[in-house]
């Protein structure tokens, strides 16, 4: 009798070890599956505080302190595309060519599909002011890229019309830039370039009356960006030249303007090419 005790004795035992064992791991992991959750809480709620702060500076024209923000969110959630594009731009301000060229790879990385990420790789390798980064065939890659995602984009057909203007591809600006006229026929900078390539072919009334579009329209010279892109403007070398030289005369005969102000952009275009060739 009393050995059928002691056995049930232990038998008791082992039941109610099994059962708080079973309880410890029970209980325990859900508490620390709680307080991940509650870390992983503050973590968010972290990176949304450097992420505002970010944009909030961005938009305040401080890229120095916006880029900070920036860094901070991203330490803390490294894939977000947001993040990586907007601190991209910051960088691209402040002059910071590898840092952003490096943002918009990883973007490109996660988000194969990102037009804007494509669109700013293809505006850093067409970039004046840094020769090592002026390349315009891979920049010319870039913007096929971008036009490939959205055949109906401005943006992608006006870089590579650019691009083809440069590299002296006349033909092949000119189907660009006609296209452009349908798509966009309010745009300064399209009608003054498609008035350029109609003086090159010696069309000279299609030019005359393209230029007088272009000193008509107000406004800056390219409408055609889209506001989400962003870059340094002197880093286009068109932009650039337009933004200076662009300007209604207050008594002109656009006649006898128009041989005048491409022949001046047509000696620019061709100093350009060789300063930018030569410095690659």
């Amino acid at each position: 009798m009393k050995r059928k005790e002691f056995i049930f004795t232990i038998v008791v035992l082992l039941i109610v070890f099994i059962g708080i064992t079973i309880f410890k791991n029970w209980k325990y992991p859900k508490q620390n599956n709680s307080s991940t959750a509650v870390a992983k809480s503050d973590s968010v709620q972290i990176f949304w505080a450097y992420y505002n702060q970010a944009t909030q500076c961005r938009l305040l024209d401080k890229s120095d302190s916006s880029i900070i923000s920036y860094q901070a969110a991203l330490k803390l959630n490294p894939d977000h595309k947001d993040a990586l594009y907007y601190i991209g731009n910051m960088y691209m301000n402040v002059g910071l060519f590898d840092k952003a060229r490096e943002s918009w790879e990883k973007l490109t990385e996660l988000d194969p599909q990102s037009e804007r990420a494509f669109n700013q790789l293809g505006s850093l390798y067409f970039c004046i002011t840094r020769p090592n980064y002026f390349h315009p065939e891979k920049s010319k890659l870039y913007f096929e890229r971008v036009y490939e995602l959205n055949k109906e984009a401005l943006n992608p057909n006006l870089h590579l019309g650019e691009i083809a203007l440069f590299q002296n591809r006349t033909n092949d600006a000119f189907v660009i830039f006609n296209k452009l006229t349908m798509m966009d026929e309010k745009n300064r900078e399209i009608n003054f370039l498609m008035g350029y390539l109609n003086w090159r072919i010696g069309k000279e009334q299609e030019a005359i009356n393209n230029l007088e579009q272009a000193f008509e329209l107000p406004g800056k010279a390219n409408s055609a960006q889209n506001p989400s892109i962003m870059g340094n403007q002197e880093c286009n070398l068109f932009m650039n030249w337009l933004t200076n030289n662009l300007m209604v005369p207050e008594k002109y005969d656009i006649r006898l303007a128009m041989p005048k102000v491409y022949q001046k952009f047509d000696e620019y275009l061709i100093a350009m090419r060789r300063q930018l060739n030569h410095d690659r």
